[in-house]
């Protein structure tokens, strides 16, 4: 049967709360055109998605076609959508999308064992070479600080290649809201002035003054020339505050769009592309070469064989080991249940490098973006860290009025200790075997509705992930016995706790964590709920030892000569967590990471 011409109006599908409109037109009984009826920033995920697989799609006039890497959910959501219209059109042999392309979870059900810590596998020369290239300078990601290389190395007017195992630049620095900057001119005009030595000071004493500060002093010192110099670039910033009150300082600069993939992305794409630096896309780093006591390049692959890239030097860009879950689990964290927010392509490959030719390995004194979840919550609110009432980062699982208890069923922490910084909430989870929320009606509601855009249908969401208790981490019962028995808990030791913390509520003083007085509340009446606590991970913050010109280095910190590395491979200002108290200070390291670095290996190779 042919199909029947028109336009047809449909929704496709992506990642989480992703939905995009198009209108498919049938012309002559084929398909002629996908059109989506929003616009996306140029070189982005979607813009990749819907011109790439579209083109694709319209070639083959099917949907038998191959993911775009790096996108799978926006993949299948396209080619679910087409399906959808061809049949309204009149096809009824439609092909169904292969499922097992997408995940049917984003968390692991089964706890991973740690990294080996062998890998040579990443020194390995393949059997055959299907193409050479030649550069100067090579950087592996194509993200935020990737970028920022790419477009100071261009203005440096050397010889750059971007590779990325993605088919589009961006990595996990797409959802960046912002950047870190202190007396910006956007600040000097809003009126807005902070003291540098009062910033470094602040992160040196939350940092337990474990760092070399003097890492933090560059950064610092450099973040409002950065900020100029990405404006120079034609990115685009909106406003400076201090993101959502969770800053200790009004230093936080909105990238335009609220992410990075409107505000920074396209334009930088756009720079590196005027400059002249070469893009190799859908490309995968597979072994890096080391000869001579120097890195000079690294093999690779695509769908077209592999490749060897030449290069006199070479930057780690690769976004950190967030997708890892062997390399987390070197870290100490546990990865029962972990739920992955990162990019799939944030899977260490630029640590994995670095070790396999000696670096310094500071991976298990770097931190995780981790914090927690509830399964049985709407697992689709998770798409916004920030603000959502239920489930995220500021809001059930982060504890505050609530209590937690570990294995035992005792207490082992002041459970409002995210006021500090958003991200204590699971660090001393590292300690016990396993963690669990309590709390009654009266607090959940205290708790969701604080916060802002707070969610009315909240108490209806409870009991509803209640009911369907995705697994198994979610129950309510009348009484703390019952409670005790839905995980396996001590039974007087739960019953001990709750009646301790109830004492230390009505008497306005707990004498166990020193909890502020507004926080505690009485759970004197049922029902009761408790939750297990999991482990959500946005990114991977650092692992690879460097320099402070970025150069990677030894135990011995000497460098490895030709190695750079920047944004989340390296961030040796931090240690174990992320003080995200300095709001935007990540993304603010990636591009001063990435400019330096790039710098630098202009100087190194001046003397090859």
């Amino acid at each position: 049967m042919s199909l029947k011409d028109g336009n047809y109006n449909v929704v496709a599908k992506g990642y989480l709360k992703d939905r995009v409109p198009l209108t498919i037109t049938i012309k002559n009984h084929k398909i002629a055109k996908i059109t989506p009826k929003v616009a996306f920033s140029k070189g982005g995920l979607q813009d990749t998605v819907y011109t790439q697989l579209s083109n694709q799609i319209i070639a083959q006039q099917n949907t038998d076609v191959d993911a775009i890497s790096g996108a799978t959910y926006s993949s299948h959501g396209l080619r679910e959508a087409v399906n959808q219209v061809l049949q309204e059109a009149g096809q009824n042999d439609v092909k169904k999308v292969a499922a097992k392309e997408v995940p049917n979870q984003d968390w692991l059900v089964e706890a991973v064992k740690p990294h080996d810590d062998d890998y040579s596998e990443w020194r390995a020369v393949p059997k055959k070479i299907d193409q050479t290239y030649d550069t100067d300078f090579l950087i592996i990601g194509g993200g935020i600080s990737g970028l920022a290389a790419a477009v100071q190395a261009g203005e440096d007017h050397m010889n750059v290649t971007v590779i990325d195992k993605n088919d589009f630049v961006a990595g996990n620095g797409g959802g960046v809201e912002g950047i870190f900057g202190i007396n910006s001119s956007m600040q000097k005009k809003a009126g807005i002035h902070a003291d540098p030595e009062k910033i470094i000071s602040q992160e040196m004493k939350l940092a337990q003054y474990r760092p070399d500060g003097s890492f933090w002093v560059d950064l610092v010192n450099n973040s409002a020339a950065n900020i100029e110099w990405l404006l120079k670039q034609g990115v685009q910033l909106t406003k400076v505050d201090d993101y959502h009150g969770t800053c200790q300082f009004p230093t936080f600069h909105w990238f335009k769009g609220g992410v990075a993939a409107t505000g920074y992305v396209p334009y930088m794409k756009k720079r590196a592309d005027e400059l002249g630096v070469n893009f190799i896309l859908g490309t995968k780093a597979t072994s890096i070469i080391y000869e001579d006591g120097r890195v000079k390049g690294i093999y690779a692959k695509n769908k077209d064989g592999n490749l060897k890239i030449n290069a006199k030097a070479v930057l780690l860009a690769t976004g950190g080991v967030g997708h890892n879950a062997s390399l987390i689990a070197k870290q100490g964290w546990q990865t029962k249940n972990l739920h992955f927010l990162s990019m799939p392509s944030t899977t260490g490959d630029g640590y994995q490098m670095a070790m396999s030719v000696g670096a310094k390995d500071m991976l298990q004194e770097s931190p995780e973006f981790m914090m927690n979840y509830i399964q049985a919550l709407p697992m689709h609110r998770l798409a916004n860290l920030s603000n959502d009432p239920i489930s995220g980062l500021r809001s059930v699982p982060a504890g505050f009025s609530a209590i937690f208890v570990n294995q035992n069923g005792r207490r082992f922490v002041n459970e409002n200790i995210s006021k500090l910084n958003l991200l204590n909430q699971r660090m001393p989870i590292k300690s016990v075997k396993a963690a669990y929320e309590i709390f009654t009606k009266d607090i959940y509601l205290k708790i969701t509705q604080s916060l802002p855009d707070a969610d009315p249908e909240a108490e209806k969401i409870l009991e509803e992930s209640v009911k369907t208790n995705r697994g198994n981490s979610l129950y309510k019962e009348d009484t703390i016995e019952a409670l005790a028995k839905d995980f396996d808990l001590p039974v007087d030791n739960l019953v001990k706790t709750i009646q301790n913390y109830n004492k230390y509520c009505h008497n306005g003083r707990d004498e166990e964590f020193n909890k502020d007085q507004s926080q505690l509340v009485a759970m004197d009446q049922g029902p009761y709920y408790i939750a297990r606590l999991d482990p959500s991970n946005l990114i991977g913050v650092g692992g690879i030892g460097s320099n402070n010109d970025f150069e990677v280095i030894d135990d011995d910190f000497n460098k490895i000569p030709g190695l750079y590395v920047s944004g989340m491979d390296s961030t040796m200002q931090y240690r174990n967590v992320y003080t995200i108290t300095l709001g935007g200070s990540a993304c603010s390291h990636n591009v001063n990471s990435g400019r330096h670095a790039a710098m630098n290996a202009k100087k190194y190779i001046a003397t090859l």
